[in-house]
């Protein structure tokens, strides 16, 4: 047998405690290490499992090893089982898709618990019928209350909230939004003759002139940046520009401008300020857009993740953040919106309410008409400015599940409300431990690169730190050593994620301890010193998957 542990030791004044529903053992949080059978994780069930599944699921994004969880043994904050006794570390959350918490947050499951006695995973048509829950089950109003609060505390003003089935329909709802305020602004700027010969212009035909007025398309752009990631389907897909092979193939909607993400971009490279109507008159709108850029009285949205995910958790700098703050405020006085996609990083993981905030309160410009969320929300949501939604017309969108989904509603719902507390544990705000624990985090890990140097002179194993509250990455030297890292990780019981071409995430529960940030520091240092001996992808513990391939 090859056993990795790890012996750090336990916190006794830790009381978080998970009680297995199936089998009532109880699980100290305080006490848990890391622990992993190597031949296990990747033996012959391991291997049953993956080939079971790729048979009749086609490949994904999953790694090109069995990196298999299972919540229904031991999950508490950021340990959760694997195959057998293994238990794991998980650095990423399932990919930020978990709780903020982490998992089984002991003053939540059990309130989950007991609405599952009754709703039993209950999901419904939630845009089609009002909900009201008795025995303590929040409804979609309640968790649209929390979540209008916490956003008028953090801007100010006065917002409502949309619901959707995940992230990227919470993007295609904002992007709805901001296009169709966009359709009613050129409606009363044009001329009915104008906006005939703007769509003659633009070779837009009327789809039913026989029964109403719609177009066969809309020319209203949206800008996005180089690196960004929205989502999967249609619109999302358009506008991220991050890997290969999420749109190679795969067609594109129109009017869509890409910015460089940084301080070398050039707005105005990409915006033509001209009022419509004269381009209009003077039949220079199709050359100003064939030249790739946007009309400005036609750009609805500027579409931002404040803290670009599979770009590779970049940070905007300064000098980045003062042009975008600067032509924020030149777009909306010709209408545009701001949206910031808190898919990733919303619910406090920086440390705030949303990621926006730390920019928004050096450059008040930046805040957002419309903030999109999922991933630890549970369900997906748009927070838009009221002013966007007077006289909307019913119908304009919806979502099969949306308002339905009475157990993600609960647990966000549970989640916002325990947000507020102090945890007994840490002492402090969650909030503020997920700054305080986030900057000690990455200044160990900074303490750590020094190390690896040191240790393998020339190497640069690990460098450029850098983070906000509980979201954290690191580059290494390539994307073949990010690629054995991960690997070597999950060998020693870590679930990590690369991002970017050579980075590496981390995202950690806004209640982390320092114990749990120890464990987690000794398991990535040598996962990190072993894959550094490593020439290429070991295909020992793994021999049905060649090098890097997925798994077939």
């Amino acid at each position: 047998m090859s056993v990795y542990s790890t012996d750090v030791p336990a916190n006794s004044l830790d009381q978080a405690v998970f009680i297995n529903p199936f089998t009532k053992s109880a699980f100290e949080r305080g006490r848990l290490n890391v622990r992993v059978d190597r031949d296990e994780i990747i033996g012959a069930r391991a291997q049953a499992i993956v080939s079971r599944q790729t048979s009749l699921i086609p490949p994904t994004t999953k790694q090109p090893f069995p990196a298999i969880l299972d919540p229904t043994h031991i999950a508490i904050g950021p340990f959760i089982s694997g195959l057998g006794d293994n238990l794991f570390f998980d650095a990423v959350l399932g990919v930020g898709t978990n709780s903020v918490f982490g998992y089984n947050h002991p003053k939540i499951f059990p309130q989950l618990q007991r609405l599952g006695a009754s709703l039993a995973g209950y999901i419904g048509a939630g845009t089609d019928f009002f909900y009201d829950s008795r025995h303590a089950a929040p409804a979609a109003q309640d968790l649209a209350e929390l979540m209008v609060e916490f956003a008028r505390a953090a801007y100010g003003g006065e917002f409502m909230m949309n619901f959707a089935n995940a992230g990227t329909e919470a993007n295609e709802n904002a992007l709805k939004i901001a296009q169709y305020n966009k359709h009613r602004q050129v409606k009363r700027l044009l001329s009915p003759e104008l906006f005939d010969q703007m769509c003659a212009q633009l070779g837009i035909t009327r789809l039913r002139p026989e029964s109403d007025v719609l177009l066969s398309n809309y020319p209203y752009f949206i800008m996005a940046f180089h690196g960004a990631f929205h989502g999967r389907t249609a619109t999302s897909n358009t506008i991220s520009m991050s890997k290969l092979r999420q749109r190679e193939g795969y067609q594109a909607i129109p009017y869509v401008v890409h910015a460089v993400y940084g301080p070398d971009v050039d707005f105005d490279r990409l915006v033509d300020w001209t009022p419509l109507d004269v381009l209009i008159k003077e039949k220079r709108l199709t050359t100003t857009i064939a030249s790739g850029r946007a009309p400005a009285d036609l750009l609805a949205a500027l579409i931002i993740e404040p803290v670009q995910g599979e770009g590779g958790y970049l940070i905007p700098d300064p000098a980045f953040l003062q042009k975008l703050s600067a032509f924020v405020e030149r777009g909306r006085t010709r209408g545009m919106c701001l949206v910031s996609d808190e898919v990733q990083t919303g619910l406090f993981r920086t440390g705030e309410f949303t990621a926006m905030q730390h920019w928004y309160k050096r450059h008040p410009a930046l805040r957002p008409d419309l903030l999109t969320f999922a991933k630890p929300l549970h369900v997906g949501g748009v927070l838009a400015d009221k002013r966007l939604l007077v006289s909307w017309p019913a119908g304009k969108f919806s979502g099969t599940w949306a308002e339905g989904n009475l157990l993600g509603i609960a647990t966000a719902c549970f989640t916002l409300k325990e947000l507020k507390n102090i945890d007994p544990a840490l002492g402090c705000s969650y909030a503020e431990n997920a700054r305080k624990s986030g900057d000690n985090l990455r200044q160990s890990l900074s303490q750590l690169a020094e190390r690896l140097e040191k240790s393998m002179i020339g190497t640069g194993l690990l460098s450029n730190v850098r983070g906000l509250g509980q979201m954290t990455a690191f580059d290494v030297s390539d994307h073949a050593l990010q690629e054995r890292i991960v690997y070597q990780a999950f060998l020693h019981g870590l679930h990590l994620l690369g991002t970017g071409e050579r980075s590496i995430r981390i995202f950690g529960t806004v209640d982390q301890r320092p114990r749990e940030a120890a464990i987690l520091l000794h398991v990535l240092e040598d996962a990190i010193t072993a894959a550094a001996k490593e020439q290429t992808l070991s295909e020992h513990y793994w021999p049905s998957s060649p090098a890097l391939n997925r798994v077939p």
